[in-house]
């Protein structure tokens, strides 16, 4: 089945832009050539949602749609959905999840015919959007302050929050399951021998209201450790969540401390550190996974493509979307009792350890 993804590579744009024009956004600033484009590309792929989609309003029997009525099913009412970003652009670049997170979210959106509307801090580091039009509803991806929480509210009450649990009785929200995650990768170590276990990654980060609390990855490393009466806090390397930070923290690490009393393996909580933990390793000649083991969170092309490939920690983020779409849908029908969706992690093992 053709996708988004699809039609932007042969199209050369963004997937946004393709769910934007499909979508008959009219705040979308491109040319009509590269609206048509799009039109086209996508009907010549057969986009099979398009005819999915109005098989049984028109009568359709299954042919593919032409241009044509892909353009008129631009003009068909549809929902406005608004999107919140925790980080902003920059830090969004130094850890790409949330960016893929973002762009499984607009897909699962297209698919459901519903348009994707941004919202920016504007100076004031408050919440806007571009328009004066309603939407009808809002998904926050991340973490947000209270303050930040009641401003989603000037523009509706149907809030899903995705990798994120602010209050458990009043949102509909879809987090990882952390705790599972962190058993997976201990009991990876172990069953290679591993002992000494380093944690790499910030100690204290943003919690589900916006205020510094230990970080749930380390919380479930520290505890489950600890109940092993194996937890070591020379182990711990605190470092903020970028890789200029961890490279600098882990040289920093290895330059204190004697060959003898290096980690058996590293877990680094997230992708984003993982580029600066390998380079340190590389710049002090230590080998991977020779000498020191590692597993990193996320999965993202990070890991997957680093030199060795790492494993990591899988966090499944088309289900998580697909989550997301269903609250959505259950705030809508009114479904009062709000719904906390925890969702599986499993480790891909790709020989770092």
């Amino acid at each position: 089945m053709a996708t988004l993804k699809d039609i932007a590579e042969k199209v050369k744009v963004s997937q946004s832009t393709v769910s934007r024009v499909l979508n008959g956004d009219p705040n979308l600033n491109v040319s009509d050539e590269t609206r048509e484009n799009i039109v086209t590309v996508a009907c010549e792929l057969g986009y099979k949602t398009v005819s999915q989609r109005y098989s049984k309003r028109q009568g359709d029997t299954g042919k593919k749609a032409s241009v044509e009525e892909m353009t008129e099913s631009q003009n068909l009412p549809e929902r406005r959905i608004g999107i919140a970003q925790m980080f902003e652009m920059q830090e969004q670049m130094e850890d790409i999840y949330y960016i893929m997170l973002k762009n499984r979210l607009d897909e699962a959106c297209f698919e459901k015919k519903w348009t994707t509307v941004m919202l920016y801090r504007d100076e004031k580091k408050r919440f806007t959007k571009n328009d004066d039009r309603p939407i009808d509803g809002l998904i926050a991806i991340g973490r947000f302050s209270p303050e930040e929480i009641q401003d989603f509210h000037q523009y509706t009450d149907n809030i899903v929050f995705l990798d994120s649990s602010p209050d458990d009785m009043k949102y509909y929200s879809i987090v990882p399951n952390y705790h599972l995650a962190i058993r997976e990768v201990l009991q990876c170590f172990e069953a290679k021998g591993k002992e000494r276990i380093a944690y790499l990654g910030s100690v204290d980060t943003l919690g589900d209201d916006k205020k510094l609390t230990m970080d749930p990855r380390y919380y479930y490393y520290k505890n489950t450790l600890n109940n092993q009466n194996r937890f070591d806090e020379s182990l711990v390397i605190d470092c903020e969540m970028n890789s200029r930070s961890s490279c600098q923290k882990v040289l920093e690490y290895l330059d204190s401390h004697t060959p003898k009393e290096y980690p058996d393996a590293i877990f680094a909580s997230s992708d984003a550190v993982a580029p600066g933990l390998v380079k340190a390793l590389h710049e002090r000649e230590i080998l991977l996974p020779g000498q020191i083991g590692v597993i990193t969170f996320n999965n993202t092309s990070f890991s997957e493509f680093s030199n060795p490939p790492l494993s990591s920690v899988e966090v499944y983020m088309r289900e998580s979307v697909e989550s997301t779409v269903m609250c959505m849908e259950l705030l809508w029908k009114k479904n009062s009792l709000p719904k906390k969706i925890i969702v599986p992690c499993s480790l891909v093992d790709r020989g770092s350890v």
